[in-house]
């Protein structure tokens, strides 16, 4: 990445800080300026990042050049069945599909070319003096505590809980005591926010007896096969039956809340007339509502409608019967979640269109289709306009240089009020963070993260022309309901740190780690088979 710096893929707000992570480290923001920053140490015996090797048979291995291969075991067993292979050899990283058409395997989505695993996600407690953090590669919880050394504000991690599967959205309860944690098999977990000691621990969970270690014995003897292949057959059925069983599974206190058959993507806690929900959104185009802890496995009902996946939602502080959500689809979603009433749509692709034009011209506007939406953001805010306060909803999505703004309404309405057109295509949106809680000042701030080494409108190309000036993190503010610019994060640039994706693949592994969300997308047949 030479002297371009990584753009921030994920940021928060606690209190007057701005916490943003790039790469493998966490950046820490105060009054516009740079305090402290942590990084993350790298996998231990991992060195640079390596591809995934590639899982190949031996049978394959022995003779590419034929057709077929034919392995006999004795000369007076039976003969084998021949194996044919493929003339070409081993299978590539890519894979073909039914219409004929090279597609990525997934495999490589999880690769991020990075010295040390990525920060993937980031929430902080209600009372701004923790903040918790999800690195992706090795499937770890960290949690922070906000500290001031020197007068200088700092991150000084107090745990890490490697989890079963990778985490892909977390959150924290109200009371600040429960990290709630989605992963990509479709569970969600609840992990105390600062872990108990492990004799704690061990004194609280139930006492189980071990299970019997009964040998194995086969029904098959050698009296009672016929060939040289049965009998190595046997004979490694004994060995591998009679190993020990190792015990899997994390040791930590952590508790199943809910699963979905789906691939989760986004969690939101939230509270209607005394009661607590949590609602999750999937894959398969679902949102699902559940009661909160400690009752989560009761199943208040769906939002069903979409037919693409949902990436996001949002539920809005003054108004918490509404949800917003989007995802693949060309709309914005209005629902009353409780009754899971769709109330209303907002056309996003027509602005969405309009923005991407400008980046394809001549024979590439003719002959490329029409940008699909992955929705990457849904903020709510409070702002004036016409002096009175109102709802505003603000949405980003992937691979598109530009934040779009609706109105709320009175009447349940999105309506659409403005495209900001910016510097880099859009990764991530923190509002207000430099005074507190409070969202109801006219002189809002939106600090907006953009890409600095892609291509505005592309998700692949880098950007080697990019202008200097093009920073990572820019200052917006509201004025009268419109959205306009007022500075810049004025953020150092060193040449090379463990942060920094570097080599020939850069582009591509960086594409990995900011732009995950079209993998969401089902491929043609991948739907009929489900």
């Amino acid at each position: 990445m030479s002297s371009s710096r990584m753009p921030y893929q994920c940021m928060v707000q606690s209190g007057s800080m701005l916490i943003a992570a790039r790469g493998s480290t966490i950046d820490l923001f105060q009054d516009g300026s740079l305090h402290s920053t942590w990084k993350c140490p790298p996998i231990q015996g991992a060195g640079n990042a390596q591809p995934l090797p590639e899982v190949t048979t031996k049978l394959a291995a022995q003779n590419l050049e034929s057709p077929s291969v034919e392995t006999n075991i004795d000369s007076a067993s039976p003969p084998t069945k021949k194996r044919k292979l493929p003339a070409s050899g081993p299978a590539d990283e890519q894979t073909v599909s039914k219409d004929g058409k090279k597609k990525k395997n997934r495999s490589d989505v999880v690769l991020s070319g990075l010295k040390a695993p990525a920060v993937v996600a980031l929430a902080v407690t209600k009372a701004s003096n923790h903040v918790v953090a999800v690195t992706g590669e090795d499937k770890t919880i960290r949690v922070f505590e906000i500290i001031q050394k020197d007068g200088i504000h700092q991150l000084k991690q107090l745990s890490q809980r490697t989890m079963p599967k990778r985490p892909c959205a977390i959150t924290v309860t109200n009371d600040d005591s429960t990290i709630i944690s989605a992963d990509k098999f479709g569970d969600v977990f609840s992990l105390p926010l600062i872990p108990l000691e492990a004799t704690e621990t061990a004194n609280l969970a139930p006492h189980t007896p071990e299970p019997s270690t009964k040998s194995f014995t086969p029904a098959a003897n050698e009296l009672t096969i016929h060939s040289q292949r049965n009998l190595k057959a046997l004979e490694n059925q004994r060995r591998q039956t009679n190993k020990p069983t190792e015990k899997d599974g994390a040791t930590f206190e952590h508790k199943l809340l809910l699963g979905h058959v789906s691939m989760l993507t986004h969690i939101v806690l939230t509270t209607l007339n005394g009661r607590d929900y949590i609602i999750t959104a999937d894959r398969d185009e679902h949102i699902r509502v559940s009661r909160g802890i400690p009752q989560t496995h009761v199943i208040e009902g769906f939002c069903l409608g979409h037919s693409e996946f949902v990436s996001r939602i949002c539920v809005p502080s003054n108004r918490p019967q509404l949800l917003i959500s989007g995802g693949g689809d060309d709309h914005l979603f209005l629902w009353e979640w409780e009754s899971g009433n769709m109330i209303s749509k907002a056309d996003l692709k027509q602005f969405v269109s309009a923005v991407m034009q400008e980046f394809s011209t001549g024979e590439e506007s003719e002959t490329s289709s029409e940008p699909k939406i992955a929705v990457s953001g849904i903020y709510y805010t409070k702002q004036a306009l016409s002096d009175n306060l109102q709802d505003f909803i603000l949405v980003t999505c992937e691979g598109v240089p530009a934040l779009f703004t609706f109105l709320l309404t009175t009447e349940n309405r999105l309506n659409y009020m403005q495209t900001v057109k910016l510097s880099g295509n859009a990764l991530a949106v923190v509002i207000n963070p430099l005074a507190g809680s409070d969202q109801s000042d006219s002189s809002t701030q939106l600090i907006v993260s953009v890409d600095t080494f892609h291509k505005p409108g592309s998700t692949t190309e880098e950007w080697k022309d990019a202008d200097k000036n093009t920073y990572p993190l820019q200052r917006y503010k509201f004025q009268d309901g419109k959205l306009i610019q007022e500075g810049v994060f004025q953020v150092p640039t060193p040449v090379r740190d463990e942060g920094d994706a570097s080599g020939s693949g850069a582009s591509g592994r960086l594409t990995n780690l900011l732009y995950s969300l079209e993998n969401l997308r089902k491929r043609e047949g991948e739907a009929q088979e489900e």
